[in-house]
């Protein structure tokens, strides 16, 4: 059967990237700027789609084609941690980048995924801009808050929201988050935190805006 194929924008070093392939499908272009992101990334899938650069100097008709855009967009401009600064900062237009190529490729599902704050910016305003423009395309939109320690087995509590975008009425009313899995990973599983250095703590700010789970 063929594999459904993924463009992946802000790739980071391959997490969204990594659930799609253990969903299976199969990525064949991948956008990252970070240099230290791109090696990690090329050591985990390889080289051969990887493009490093700023998207905004890449041509849309320049990508593959491809059935779903993922793109994990930068969040700090809109997260709680950060100066909340949404659009007027020059990360938070990406968003822009990616209405771009959906705007030319349209991919038959797009998949956004940022912090829980983007609800709420700039009193729902941000949030309404992004939902708006994936209408105005003609896409159909679900969202959903999910904590990767109910969906991830992953030891924090790490609540992030989901765009599935679709092109088509039917895929979207077949398409369903998924339901909790049960939590068996501690933080002790994954790290020695007894002789964890202190270049690795956490700043007292950050450490406000997150909740740890189970240590041991």
């Amino acid at each position: 059967m063929e594999k459904y194929k993924v463009a992946s924008l802000f790739a980071g070093i391959g997490g969204i990237c990594l659930g799609f392939k253990q969903a299976g499908f199969e990525t064949v272009w991948a956008n990252e700027i970070d240099d230290a992101a791109c090696k990690t990334y090329r050591h985990n899938f390889g080289d051969s789609y990887l493009v490093q650069g700023d998207i905004r100097k890449i041509a849309a008709a320049s990508i593959p084609d491809f059935d779903v855009l993922a793109a994990g967009f930068p969040c700090q401009p809109f997260s709680i941690a950060g100066k909340q600064r949404g659009f007027q900062d020059r990360r938070g237009n990406l968003f822009f980048e990616i209405a771009r190529i959906i705007d030319e490729k349209r991919p038959r599902v797009v998949f956004l995924e940022n912090v829980p704050n983007l609800l709420n910016h700039d009193d729902g305003k941000t949030f309404l801009v992004v939902g708006t423009t994936l209408l105005q395309f003609g896409y159909y939109v679900k969202y959903a808050l999910l904590p990767a320690n109910e969906y991830g087995n992953v030891p924090q509590t790490r609540n992030r929201i989901y765009i599935a975008a679709f092109r088509d009425l039917e895929d979207c009313d077949r398409f369903s988050f998924p339901k909790p899995v049960e939590l068996t990973v501690k933080v002790s599983d994954i790290v020695d935190i007894h002789k964890s250095s202190m270049r690795y703590t956490i700043t007292q700010k950050t450490m406000r805006c997150i909740k740890p789970l189970s240590v041991s």
